[in-house]
């Protein structure tokens, strides 16, 4: 062998190469040789074998596929077959790696580009399925002299992108590429070559560049020329020029917007290279076009859109005094109507489709309007019609004297795309063009609130009345009233929203549920009267106890009830009414007496009504009566007294059955109840 130096061998080998051995023993005895690999840096692509002729010896070696330079350790062995007689020699070899990478393979091999397309050239290589080796990068290179450099996109793409806007030569442009492929090693492959082709021409310009798309005009019998200020950068490009409306009506009386060939546009996009506009008299307008060059040549590739606005000032006159007319229709009390006119005084009015008049009305005192009573509004004035207006009197109350004033605002036709104030329509001032008289507003007053007399045993009949105004500019108005029936009051006539009223006489039993009629009205010229009627109350006064004969010490089923009526005040009163609610319980007919004295009274639908009861200053008076309980169903005791229908008892304190009893059966037992009853409460009596 080599004396311990490397031996070096290319990849791929698949015939042996031989590499010479000398074994020698020295009792020329027959020796055994073998070769095996004992350490590598890579992939396992070396094999080895030792052939043996004629007494020498040979090392064969074969190699696979490396992407890499790798070493391999060979341990080579020889022995005659006796103990201790083995020796050993180690081989470095090293497998260059020596191929390239295939040639890579295109997804297309020519490309063409469109100038002026947003969609730039793109190249991609299809990769190998499994490459016996890791590829590193693609290598992208321009053969023909001047060809823009291509831009990766990514690992497996090129871009390309013209490096000019505008190619003018009607045949286009061509450049050839070259791609390799490099593997991780740093071997690169045979190349692979595609075409480029640039179109002409690229975008078209800017039809209007800023600060060159505004045209001014005057109505005129001759026709204008409006067109853009450039097309394209080649001068030989095929290029159309596309007119969009934004803003503004082709479709004006009067107004003529014609293409190229004399015909007039009457839709919204036109292409022609230019348009003929003209107008007749009192004829205005305001367009704006959105305008694109455009090739022709089926790439519909577009240049920037511009704007180019169109005016035709038609010279109205401006507005100005005596130019509108108002007239009066009708006034009442809360509102004033009328109409409004132009005069001739105005031109070209049919052309302003009618104008729209700011009218102002304001109330006036002796001839002088009064600040802070101005109301505005807008109305329009149609051509050859009147505009109705109408304004609500907020304000009147008492009948006022009101201006109505003018002027003209804008025109109702607005020949212009925008919405800004156009010539004529800008600086006259209001003028004073009507004056009315309102009638009296018509005060219909309402019901009055929470409003009452209550009296007090040994004092008037008092309390505080109030009535209400509508709402609305009488709201604030005086009101008067005066007394027409009922007990009389110690003022007759009294003004106020809220007045304190008082009667003259003192009779506490009398008064009660009495009322006082009034006339109220409303101190305006339009105040309409009103009677109104306020009751007389008392609060209530008479102390009502219930007590009932306890049913479970009855042997019947009859038991009474007594109640204790007791007037808590000084006065005396009478034609006092008292009704007993019962529940669960039917009255037992003639059983009812007061102070034991039989009464009569009335059974209906649940209730025992007794009328015509008096208690005097400090007196107690006791109902008495018998009930019959239902079957079925819970018992209960309610009821109260009144004069007059105004409620005057209070419940005293519950005094619950009394849980008296008697021996015994029949309907005799009711009757000691009650007698028992009776004895309890005059006992209770003579004890306070």
């Amino acid at each position: 062998m080599n004396n311990g130096e490397p031996y070096y061998i290319s990849e791929r080998i698949v015939a042996p190469t031989s590499v010479s051995m000398s074994v020698v023993d020295p009792e020329s005895e027959p020796v055994t040789v073998n070769a095996s690999i004992i350490e590598s840096s890579g992939v396992a692509a070396l094999k080895v074998n030792v052939r043996e002729q004629n007494g020498r010896y040979t090392l064969e070696l074969t190699t696979g596929v490396v992407c890499e330079d790798t070493s391999y350790t060979v341990l080579i062995t020889a022995s005659d077959g006796h103990p201790g007689s083995k020796a050993e020699a180690q081989l470095i070899v090293w497998i260059i790696h020596t191929a390239p990478p295939p040639r890579p393979q295109l997804a297309v091999s020519n490309i063409v580009v469109k100038l002026g397309e947003d969609r730039q050239g793109r190249i991609e290589v299809q990769p190998p399925a499994n490459p016996e080796c890791e590829l590193e990068e693609y290598e992208w290179k321009g053969i023909t002299q001047g060809a823009p450099a291509l831009v990766k996109d990514g690992r497996l793409a090129a871009i390309f992108t013209p490096p000019y806007a505008f190619l003018c030569d009607l045949g286009g442009k061509s450049y050839r590429y070259d791609v390799r492929v490099k593997d991780q090693a740093g071997l690169l492959s045979a190349p692979s070559s595609f075409l480029i082709q640039v179109k002409p021409w690229g975008k078209p310009l800017e039809a209007f560049p800023p600060g060159t798309g505004a045209f001014h005009l005057e109505p005129q019998p001759d026709l204008t020329l409006v067109g853009p200020s450039q097309r394209h950068a080649c001068s030989l490009a095929p290029v159309d020029t596309v007119w969009r409306l934004v803003e503004g009506s082709l479709n004006r009386e009067g107004l003529y917007v014609l293409d190229e060939n004399g015909k007039k546009v009457a839709q919204p996009s036109v292409v022609t290279p230019y348009l003929q506009i003209r107008s007749e008299a009192c004829v205005g307008t305001q367009l704006l076009f959105s305008v694109t060059n455009r090739m022709r040549d089926g790439s519909g590739l577009e240049g920037a859109a511009s704007t180019c606005q169109v005016t035709i000032d038609p010279q109205w006159k401006s507005f100005g005094p005596g130019q509108l007319s108002l007239s009066e229709s009708l006034t009442t009390s809360t509102y004033v109507s009328g109409v409004a006119t132009t005069t001739n005084a105005l031109d070209c009015v049919g052309q302003r489709g009618g104008v729209a008049a700011r009218l102002r009305l304001t109330r006036v005192v002796d001839g002088t309007p009064v600040e802070g009573t101005s109301e505005e509004q807008t109305v329009e004035v149609p051509v050859e019609a009147p505009g109705a207006w109408r304004f609500d009197l907020k304000d009147n109350c008492e009948g006022s004297t009101y201006q109505v004033s003018g002027r003209l605002e804008r025109n109702l036709d607005d020949w212009r795309s925008g919405n800004s104030q156009g010539p004529g329509e800008v600086g006259n001032d209001m003028e004073v063009l009507l004056e009315v008289t309102a009638l009296p507003l018509d005060v219909i007053l309402g019901p009055l609130e929470d409003s009452q007399l209550t009296i007090s045993c040994g004092e008037a009949a008092r309390g505080v009345l109030r009535q209400p105004l509508p709402t609305g500019p009488c709201s604030a108005a005086d009101v008067v009233w005066a007394q027409e029936g009922g007990p009389a009051l110690t003022q007759p006539l009294l003004r106020g929203q809220e007045v304190s009223v008082s009667t003259q006489e003192k009779d506490f039993g009398g008064l009660i549920g009495s009322h006082v009629a009034l006339i109220v009205r409303a101190n305006t010229p339009g105040g309409q009267p009103r009677r109104q009627t306020v009751g007389i109350t008392a609060a209530p006064f008479v102390e009502v106890r219930r007590i009932s004969e306890n049913r479970s010490n009855s042997e019947t089923n009859l038991f009474g009830v007594a109640v204790a009526l007791r007037n808590t005040t000084a006065c005396g009163v009478a034609e006092i009414q008292h009704v007993e609610r019962l529940e669960g319980l039917d009255y037992v007919a003639g059983s009812a007496r007061v102070d034991g004295a039989p009464v009569e009274v009335k059974w209906e639908g649940g209730a025992l009504t007794v009328k015509g009861l008096a208690l005097e200053g400090g007196a107690t008076r006791t109902l008495t009566y018998v009930v019959r309980p239902h079957l079925l169903g819970q018992t209960r005791f309610t009821g109260g007294s009144s004069l007059r229908d105004i409620p005057i008892s209070f419940d005293g304190e519950d005094e619950g059955p009394s849980g008296f009893g008697c021996e015994g059966a029949g309907p005799g037992i009711a009757g000691l109840g009650l007698a028992a009853l009776a004895v309890a409460l005059r006992h209770r009596r003579r004890s306070r």
